[in-house]
């Protein structure tokens, strides 16, 4: 059993270390494949907050919503680094802006696609 346990981890590093894989580093900009699963999972949030909330009518409050849940993200990932868990690595502070960026685009385009299809 520790040879499978150990195995997962070093599969699940493996994992950590490909989506820590930077694309592009500089002072204003940091994208790394971990920002793809950002914009995926603003896009999922969003889908679910519209769904849930119908009743709020103004959309900016809807965003709203996705941006707090998007920061209490990124204060959960700081947690588990702080923690010396290997789940999430330290990056640089840029990296931060740039995944709520992220996040905040993937929401956008799904509230701009379904608007369109309404």
């Amino acid at each position: 059993i520790k040879l499978m346990v150990g195995g997962f981890n070093e599969f699940k590093l493996g994992v950590v270390d490909f989506l820590n894989t930077e694309i592009i580093s500089s002072y204003f900009i940091y994208i790394n494949y971990y920002t793809f699963i950002h914009i995926i999972t603003g896009f999922v949030m969003m889908f679910f907050i519209l769904k849930i909330f119908k009743s709020i009518q103004k959309t900016n409050k809807k965003f709203l919503i996705l941006f707090l849940i998007v920061i209490l993200w990124e204060l959960f990932e700081l947690a588990f680094i702080a923690s010396g868990s290997k789940l999430f690595r330290k990056d640089p502070s840029i990296d931060i802006i740039w995944d709520i960026i992220a996040g905040m685009t993937g929401g956008t385009l799904c509230w701009y696609f379904r608007k369109k299809d309404n």
